[in-house]
């Protein structure tokens, strides 16, 4: 493990994958801890492992707080907005926040299509893992992040078919790839990190309305 893990992170972590597993609202389909342990936090800690993220960062369909929760105890320098659309999804999240004692880290209920009104262009980077196509996703964190900013994308081993998809969208969206990082949880779980950087200004005709970007995606059928 990296020397920034350390026991009082691993003891937060295990922590909160023990009220994730055994939350009543089903916020995961896995109920064995040892295999979120590898399936949740070792998929997001791995290509993150040396990295320093600092800064506003959000979490877009964070579902049970994957990534942002994992990330937020991993660097506590950062500060992490966590959303969701779902409101037992954002209550349950707010109550894994209070017993964890995460001052830095906060979540909202409501879509992100929506919530780009209200905070355009706030935040250093944006995460999104298990939310939509890439190019989808895209269109939800381009209008969310900063010039200079980057979008963190966690995908499985179909990344190299989905890949034209994000292309597409990322020249209308003004992003382009910084880097892929590919990684394995086990020998059978290959998995990527793609992630963009924000060139330009994105227009202010993204995100377009709410549903318009599964229903007719950028980067086309």
């Amino acid at each position: 493990m990296s020397a920034f893990f350390t026991e009082e992170k691993r003891e937060k972590i295990e922590s909160y994958l023990r009220l994730l597993v055994s939350s009543k609202h089903n916020l995961t389909a896995i109920k064995n801890l040892d295999e979120a342990y590898q399936k949740h936090f070792l998929d997001v800690f791995l290509p993150l492992k040396e990295f320093s993220l600092k800064g506003n960062f959000i979490d877009i369909g964070t579902g049970g707080g994957v990534p942002g929760i994992i990330c937020a105890i991993l660097f506590p320098e950062s500060k992490w907005t966590l959303l969701d659309s779902i409101r037992k999804k954002v209550q349950e999240i707010d109550n894994f926040i209070y017993e964890l004692g995460l001052k830095n880290v906060r979540v909202i209920c409501q879509r992100a299509e929506e919530y780009a009104k209200l905070d355009r262009e706030k935040y250093c980077g944006a995460f999104m893992r298990a939310v939509a196509r890439p190019d989808v996703c895209l269109e939800y964190a381009a209008p969310l992040i900063k010039t200079g900013g980057k979008i963190y994308l966690y995908r499985g081993p179909n990344w190299k078919k989905e890949k034209d998809f994000a292309e597409r969208a990322a020249s209308l969206l003004g992003l382009r790839i910084d880097r892929v990082i590919e990684y394995q949880i086990t020998e059978n779980i290959k998995r990527n990190l793609v992630i963009y950087k924000k060139l330009i200004a994105t227009s202010l005709k993204y995100p377009r309305k709410t549903g318009s970007a599964t229903k007719k995606p950028l980067g086309g059928k």
